[in-house]
């Protein structure tokens, strides 16, 4: 979705485009989305310590969400996407959010992956 061209998304227009800032709320729940399933996935997987597990999360997903951003400057000619800081800002907060929730619901998840282990 983050490389779809520009005119795309004008052409089917739906009423979640007509919110304000909706690109922002998307960019922000794809990350939060994104940066959750692989904080599990480390979880389940991985070895290190949680602290590092967290960690891991939030360097892959800072770092995804900035080379999509310049993909999408990259791309312009094709996509007519631009760079937009507010829309790598908003993929941080989604990163942000979503390790917090994470933090917050921890040992209900962890609880609930060993009883399906």
């Amino acid at each position: 979705m983050l490389l779809l061209p520009n005119g795309l998304l004008q052409q089917n227009r739906h009423s979640l485009f007509n919110i304000p800032y909706s690109d922002k709320i998307m960019h922000c729940g794809l990350f939060a989305v994104f940066t959750f399933l692989l904080q599990i996935t480390m979880l389940l997987n991985s070895k290190f310590e949680i602290k590092k597990q967290y960690l891991i999360s939030l360097i892959i997903s800072v770092v995804f969400g900035l080379l999509t951003e310049v993909l999408q400057a990259l791309t312009y000619q094709w996509c007519g996407r631009n760079f937009d800081i507010k829309d790598y800002l908003s993929d941080l907060v989604g990163v942000v959010l979503s390790l917090l929730f994470f933090k917050l619901c921890e040992k209900k998840i962890k609880k609930r992956l060993q009883n399906e282990k």
